[in-house]
């Protein structure tokens, strides 16, 4: 062997710091600040429950009104950042382009304190991440609604519309699964960045570097597409056989955590069936989710994840694809900021070390003799 780590590779089950924020487990469960996700899901608001998980403690009826109205104060988006997004190419991913913008809002911002510029931050999120795919295409900007909150306000921004009550409702929740879970790769890197003592937006613009990846939150844009290309549920049975043939991964299936079941896929599942129900439209898209999902635990023991139920949700409230995973990080971005404070708190950089497993003793020849 060329070398005996001490640790699995990718830090599998290596617990590497102390966290209050949340907690994933291989039974099936998850929480938020020692709240079940599922009574969080179905008894709280998204602002409620992004004020847990920033702050800690569920808030009152006054700190909850204060938060949403700093909130709503600090999300205007100066034109100067609207002008950067323009200059871009039209095909530009909405992730490139939200990372951008977060860069340019950090370059003009001159709130003080760190509090102030993560307010800004969670605030200007989902107007940059509904914008990030209009500007780029020469289209005029939008600015969430005054009486909306972020989640509400961020689907009717990019859908142009007013949602249904069950819409909006199923919309919520699915932001409220998305908004933290524990110490994932996007969440570490987050971390990482702060050990460094670097500012919030240096921290989240890490962030979602991290989370654009299809093993991380771009794995919802690529499910979707997957059921697109599928289309017909007496299919899946041959496409799941050739993915193992190939040894090639479904993307939207598997969890590092989850062995069994992923309880934010069960309870989305139930969210597309009630939209389906509701709607009249997609009852083709969910069986043809329930095939392969099916399918996909008779022959590899695999369940689904979020991403795998979220992404037709998405898709049936009339989201484009590219936008899934902005709106992933409109959301996520209070467990990153969560994370971004507790490891300020800890005041330790992190910088692990690596097994050296390269050649040894080499000399140097010069350039004329190679």
């Amino acid at each position: 062997m060329p070398g005996s780590l001490k640790v699995p590779k990718g830090l599998d089950g290596v617990a590497v710091t102390e966290s209050r924020i949340a907690k994933s487990d291989s039974d099936g469960s998850l929480i938020y600040r020692g709240y079940d996700i599922r009574e969080l899901a179905d008894k709280a608001g998204f602002e409620e429950t992004a004020y847990l998980v920033l702050n800690g403690t569920l808030p009152n009826r006054a700190e909850l009104d204060s938060f949403s109205s700093r909130l709503r104060k600090a999300s205007r988006v100066d034109d100067r950042v609207f002008g950067v997004l323009r200059s871009l190419p039209s095909d530009s991913h909405p992730m490139d382009v939200l990372r951008t913008a977060l860069s340019v809002v950090a370059s003009i911002d001159e709130r003080a304190s760190t509090s102030e510029m993560e307010i800004s931050i969670a605030a200007k999120m989902p107007v940059l991440a509904a914008n990030s795919i209009r500007l780029p295409r020469g289209l005029q900007p939008v600015n969430s609604e005054n009486d909306l909150g972020l989640a509400a306000g961020l689907l009717a921004m990019i859908t142009a519309r007013s949602p249904a009550e069950l819409e909006l409702w199923t919309f919520e929740r699915v932001m409220i699964l998305y908004m933290e879970h524990d110490l994932n790769a996007s969440s570490f890197t987050v971390r990482v960045v702060a050990s460094t003592a670097a500012d919030p937006y240096a921290a989240v613009t890490a962030g979602l570097a991290a989370l654009k990846g299809p093993l991380h939150g771009g794995a919802n844009e690529v499910a979707m597409q997957m059921l697109l290309d599928l289309k017909d549920p007496a299919k899946v049975h041959d496409y799941v056989q050739a993915a193992i043939k190939e040894k090639r991964k479904i993307i939207g299936f598997g969890h590092r955590v989850y062995k069994e079941y992923d309880p934010r896929a069960r309870m989305c599942k139930e969210y597309l069936r009630q939209l389906v129900k509701s709607t009249g439209k997609g009852e083709g898209l969910y069986q043809l989710c329930d095939a392969l999902e099916r399918e996909m635990w008779e022959q590899k023991k695999i369940p689904p994840n979020l991403d795998f139920y979220a992404a037709p949700i998405f898709y049936l409230l009339g989201v484009p694809i590219p936008l899934y995973t902005p709106i992933f990080a409109s959301s996520r971005v209070f467990g990153w900021l969560a994370h971004y404070n507790e490891q300020m708190e800890e005041r330790k950089l992190i910088r692990p070390d690596a097994e050296y497993v390269g050649p040894k003793g080499l000399s140097y020849v010069p350039i004329g003799d190679r």
